[in-house]
């Protein structure tokens, strides 16, 4: 249960980057002009790069975990709702910056347990 607990604290950003920040950018008064390349640099740059941060600090303290990017997968299919349609390009490459970071963050969380390892002995 804790570990679900867990990951649902991981996924709340991504809630926000997938979902949430683009039905404020429709109620905020926004230039259209804006309004647009902040939705288009959303799908582009800034989810793609919080998919990738979020993942790399979940391996960190948890290490790898496939089931955090399958979740990671599953949940970008809210776009759906906002978008209308669902693109599968976008989505291989939201699970690969899950994934890498994932595997990053699993370097790191390797890493950090050698040195607990080494400071105990």
């Amino acid at each position: 249960m804790r570990d679900r607990k867990n990951e649902l604290l991981f996924l709340l950003p991504l809630v926000f980057f997938y979902l949430v920040f683009d039905i404020l950018l429709i109620y905020l008064p926004l230039d259209s002009i804006v309004s647009k390349s902040l939705m288009v640099g959303n799908v582009l740059i800034f989810s793609p790069l919080v998919t990738l941060l979020v993942s790399l600090l979940y391996a960190v303290f948890y290490g790898f975990s496939l089931r955090f990017s399958l979740l990671v997968g599953l949940l970008f299919l809210l776009t759906i709702f906002i978008f209308g349609e669902w693109i599968p390009l976008y989505h291989l490459v939201y699970f690969l910056s899950s994934l890498s970071g994932n595997g990053l963050g699993h370097l790191f969380y390797h890493l950090r347990k050698k040195n607990n390892e080494a400071r105990k002995k």
